[in-house]
């Protein structure tokens, strides 16, 4: 019961995102704006993707405003600090955080710095967790 997925349809692509499709993606939403629904985009765009999967990849990996690349150790201290206070609250630490996704710092977290916290490297300036 419940919903059918938005992606189950056969005409429907999944899986990796070609360059090709980004570059598509990335220049009508320069040039348009996302008309503040996805779901009629994919077509507009030429793309056999479900707009859901148009507004993750958007949001997460093309939007111009995103940092890519490693983490700085301030950001480490501020992952650190806000997990000591708040837990895994990882849209709250985006907000404090511009240019990161919730998503990344949670990947982040759970790829690196938790590793850290577990096995006692020394952090950053001993992070403070005041």
């Amino acid at each position: 019961m419940g919903r059918a997925p938005c992606c189950a349809r056969a005409s429907v692509k999944r899986g990796p995102w070609s360059p090709e499709e980004d570059s598509k993606l990335k220049e009508y939403v320069s040039k348009n704006g996302t008309g503040g629904t996805w779901i009629a985009l994919p077509q507009k765009v030429g793309l056999k993707r479900c707009g859901k999967s148009c507004r993750l990849r958007w949001l997460n990996y093309l939007r111009p405003n995103l940092k890519h690349g490693e983490f700085s150790d301030e950001e480490d201290r501020i992952i650190f600090n806000l997990y000591a206070t708040i837990g895994s609250r990882w849209s709250i630490m985006a907000a404090r955080l511009p240019g990161r996704t919730d998503n990344d710092i949670k990947n982040y977290w759970n790829t690196k710095l938790k590793k850290k916290l577990l096995i006692g490297i020394p952090r950053p300036n001993d992070i403070n967790f005041n």
